[in-house]
């Protein structure tokens, strides 16, 4: 799979203390994007998935409560979006939350066509949707880049989780 990058310790990126991988390559490129770089699907590295994996939940990183996943546009690698979540899953990973630029309602249609983004939607625990629309950005609220985007509880999100998961819908 391609990545951008993998940081550990974020508070911005989800409940809790998060480990983030950053996907490479987003054929939105939402105007204003933070990540620009992201956006060239050649760019970041390719690595194997299992070490995406091992990285991501590096026991010598930050203590974390999760994972999340962004871009990027995760959903633009669903097969490598996939096989990274069921890769995190059977490490021990207690939680999942996607960031996509599409609404759920979109990835829902994808998913009746294509079988990794039903598979991703079915184990992650929760998805922030929506595009990053920079006019709405000011007072977006927890984890959220702009106030459009929505956080969706799609699993069994621990109620240990710091920080909590107020906004959730």
């Amino acid at each position: 799979m391609r990545v951008a990058r993998i940081h550990h310790g974020s508070v911005v990126d989800g409940p809790g203390r998060r480990s983030v991988v950053q996907l490479q390559g987003c054929p939105i490129r939402c105007p204003g994007c933070h990540v620009p770089e992201t956006h060239d699907p050649a760019g970041g590295v390719v690595l194997p998935v299992a070490d995406v994996a091992a990285t991501a939940l590096d026991p010598s990183g930050a203590p974390r409560d999760g994972i999340t996943i962004s871009g990027g546009e995760p959903f633009f690698q669903p097969e490598g979006l996939l096989a990274l979540v069921r890769a995190l899953r059977a490490r021990g990973c207690p939680h999942l939350l996607v960031y996509s630029g599409y609404r759920l309602e979109v990835l829902r249609r994808r998913a009746d066509r294509e079988p990794a983004v039903r598979a991703v939607l079915a184990d992650v625990d929760l998805l922030m949707d929506g595009p990053y629309v920079a006019a709405r950005a000011a007072g977006a609220g927890s984890w959220r880049g702009s106030a459009n985007q929505r956080l969706l509880r799609l699993g069994n999100l621990p109620r240990s989780v710091s920080g909590g998961v107020s906004g959730v819908v």
